[in-house]
């Protein structure tokens, strides 16, 4: 876009001297020139192509009036109408409007020309304030462009109550805003309230996790919040997100006038200054609450020896089965998860093996009305439904020895690059009956004498059917692990093959470090590297009792994240709160950086554990935070070489004129 500035230039004089009308004869030819190129220019210009229709909407949608006015009194309708200056869409409006204190019927929503109109199914509570809380959902019919936080008050009496509580909600266990989360209020500050009756007043959060009434009347409250998936108002314990406040809500505003603001004028006196409003700002964690609930979520049979339970609880110490109608001891042997809330029962009896179908009974206690255990029984029929597999292929005339099957055993280990904190893990297809250490051999690749190194396998307990070779690697050095045929025998009374697998360490700097140097340590804590992603996969944990350093070694090139559990109980893991005993759930902090720990480096941070009652979680990525800067440079850069460049840059006047 071309700009053509006209500058007209007075001299007090209307008559030009000779010398300069001469001046002007001179460089006319020059000005004829210029005028013609500037044609040019502009007739390229409007011949560029086909009109784009102008740049896109962005504007949002302007509230031209209310019915009621916002703040009114004495509100005494049926519906409220909300008039813009262009046509808009009202489809997200049912579902994210929220009205405070809350109606039993949902409004009706509707559009009548330019107007939303909101229309109340019942009637509203004498002298009470009430707002209409639309969030982002009114935008435009052209762009979809939103009103930001559109929010509106009166009331069905003749005052505006005007008191607020803003706040918070975020996970727990993780820190992140929790977005439409219902927050209430309650009057009544009996405990069962909140599972029992309606609030007093509602809010929902925005997609920062923040939320705000400011519509109360006086009085004192209990504060909470619930992902309230059946829209009942009401807390679900056990089967829904909720979050409670420590201490009650006592809101109040107190005007302070500012100083140097006293102006006294011919008969009044005007006051500047601002209002406080109190409690300040609450911050809220949700969590969901373990309750005991016992029951059988799955069974299946994935194939003749194996049949798979999955129950709500553990059953540890709990659990019998039993085959219906049979007497067969030791029949199956049973394999469990780390949590004992899923098992693996294999088959050992081959009989028990052919029958097509099983009917099992299985009893584990379960709890009553009256929270009492008693020994709950279920029936299960399981079919195994695969097709069998027959080789039809004829045996060579030269091969009549028969064929000893025997199963593989499978192993963590790369050949180039094993990593010096990790142990060999190796895992058995079905449960080992033994497993003979002694013929597990590892040595090292460049001994000729293959001495073998001091191990010592171990049952891993994380994981089914494994063992594990932890061994204090030397970097960049070859080792060689053997393992003996038959060294190994699962319950089918199956062997394993001859295992042999060689393979070179990782090099000692490949490794970066994180070192944390904790202070105000109080409880013990839990200390865990994370992986770079929304997931947050725990990597590796450490503890720390007190004041010091945690260091993670042996970490490859990579980004991390660093998280901490308050672990108050110390059972090693992240506890939820319990709202009967008034119990928080643990608290979880983070580092406020990912870390990009590099070959060779190390990352060293201080870190105060002061509590937070804001807990914060920003998360500064300096690498992409400087892409982003030189970013911003480089468009700088080519936008100020587009301006130098621009035409229109050149409209000066020409060098010599008077």
């Amino acid at each position: 876009m071309f700009v053509t500035r006209f500058i007209l230039i007075g001299t007090g004089n209307i008559f030009m001297s000779h010398s300069l009308k001469n001046n002007i004869r001179h460089q006319l030819p020059f000005f004829l020139a210029l005028l013609a190129g500037v044609a040019i220019l502009f007739g390229r210009c409007a011949n560029q192509g086909m009109p784009t229709g102008g740049p896109r909407d962005s504007i949002p949608p302007v509230l031209l009036e209310s019915v009621p006015e916002m703040s009114g009194i004495n509100f005494s309708g049926k519906e409220v109408r909300l008039t813009f200056d262009e046509f808009i869409i009202p489809d997200r409006v049912s579902e994210e409007l929220v009205v405070s204190p809350p109606l039993t019927k949902r409004p009706g929503i509707r559009t009548k020309s330019r107007s939303l109109i909101v229309t109340f199914n019942e009637e509203l509570k004498k002298g009470v304030t009430y707002s209409l809380d639309f969030k982002n959902s009114v935008v435009d019919n052209n762009e979809q462009n939103p009103y930001p936080r559109l929010r509106m008050l009166f009331s069905t009496g003749d005052v505006i109550d005007t008191l607020r509580v803003a706040g918070m909600v975020k996970k727990g266990h993780d820190l992140e805003p929790q977005e439409k989360i219902l927050v209430m209020l309650h009057s009544n500050l009996n405990d069962t309230a909140v599972t029992a009756s309606i609030p007093d007043y509602v809010a929902k959060t925005d997609d920062r996790g923040l939320f705000l009434f400011d519509n109360i009347k006086p009085g004192t409250y209990n504060l909470f919040a619930v992902n309230d998936a059946n829209n009942n108002l009401k807390y679900d314990a056990g089967a829904e997100e909720f979050a409670f406040c420590d201490s009650l809500i006592i809101p109040s505003a107190e005007f302070t006038a500012d100083p140097d603001t006293l102006a006294i004028g011919a008969d009044s006196l005007l006051i500047a200054g601002h209002t406080q409003f109190k409690p300040d700002p609450v911050y809220l964690r949700t969590f969901t609450e373990k309750f005991y609930d016992q029951f059988l979520d799955k069974s299946v049979r994935d194939n003749r020896y194996k049949c798979t339970f999955v129950f709500g609880e553990s059953v540890k110490d709990t659990l019998a089965i039993s085959l219906q109608g049979r007497e067969i001891p030791d029949w199956y042997t049973l394999e469990y998860n780390p949590a004992i809330d899923s098992l693996t029962l294999w088959i050992t009896d081959t009989l028990v093996a052919r029958m097509d179908t099983l009917k099992m009974e299985l009893a584990y206690f379960q709890l009553d009305s009256m929270k009492q255990k008693y020994l709950h029984r279920d029936t299960v029929s399981l079919t195994y439904t695969g097709k069998e597999v027959s080789d039809t292929r004829r045996r060579k005339k030269d091969d009549e020895t028969p064929r000893i099957t025997q199963f593989t055993l499978t192993d963590n280990i790369k050949s180039t690059g094993f990593d010096l904190n990790t142990p060999i893990r190796l895992q058995t297809p079905e449960p080992a009956r033994e497993f003979d250490f002694s013929a597990i051999r590892l040595t090292l690749a460049e001994d000729s004498t293959a001495t073998p190194l001091k191990i010592s396998p171990a049952v891993d307990t994380t994981e089914w059917r494994s063992w594990l070779i932890d061994f204090p690697w030397e970097p960049s050095t070859g080792y060689v692990l053997e393992i003996d045929s038959a060294a190994c025998k699962n319950i089918y009374g199956i062997t394993n093959q001859k295992f042999k697998k060689q393979f070179v360490t990782q090099a000692d700097d490949f490794y970066g470090r994180i070192i944390l140097n904790f202070t105000s340590v109080k409880d013990t804590i839990l200390v865990q590297l994370l992986d770079n992603s929304k997931e947050e996969k725990v990597l590796r944990t450490l503890k720390a009792f007190s004041d010091g350093k945690v260091t993670f070694d042996f970490l490859a090139p990579a980004k991390y994240k660093v998280k901490i559990i308050f672990d108050t109980n110390n059972n090693g893991k992240w506890d939820p709160g319990i709202f009967s005993l008034k119990q928080q759930s643990e608290r979880v902090g983070y580092l406020p950086e990912i870390v990009k720990v590099r070959s060779n480096w190390d990352n060293q941070y201080e870190w105060d554990l002061k509590p937070d009652p804001t807990f914060r979680k920003v998360l500064i990525d300096k690498e992409e935070e400087e892409k982003k800067r030189k970013e911003m440079q480089e468009q700088q850069r080519r936008d100020a070489e587009m301006e130098r460049q621009s035409p229109d840059s050149n409209f000066g006047m020409p060098a010599g004129f008077p």
